[in-house]
């Protein structure tokens, strides 16, 4: 018998235009009483870009440098969904140089 996780959105999808400076950071949180656990992560842009994922501001670097950091692929065709702080918790992009890029970020949890 095989065993399906299903994912629920549990907050509003949070846009970032990622460029080679590092972005502002995001908050993203829950809505309601949810906890989020894991976030979805779609790079919807031709270039890819370095992601850091943490529970206060950080900076992102090209290429990922910083603890919980990551790159993401250009042209995604559907979300990865990563482990991620409890919520609310704090998101920074950024291209390689002169790159520009559309990152969006959901934050979902198990369905139970």
């Amino acid at each position: 018998m095989s065993n399906t996780i299903v994912l629920r959105p549990v907050g509003l999808t949070t846009y970032i235009s990622v460029t080679a400076s590092s972005s502002t950071p995001v908050t993203v949180s829950v809505v309601g009483n949810d906890q989020a656990n894991y976030a979805a992560f779609l790079n919807t842009g031709t270039n890819p870009c370095a992601v850091t994922v943490a529970q206060t501001a950080t900076a992102s670097a090209y290429p990922a440098t910083n603890a919980g950091s990551f790159v993401l692929p250009g042209n995604m065709i559907y979300p990865i969904v990563l482990a991620v702080p409890s919520s609310p918790f704090t998101v920074t992009a950024i291209c390689a140089s002169t790159k520009t890029t559309d990152l969006f970020v959901t934050p979902v949890d198990n369905q139970s």
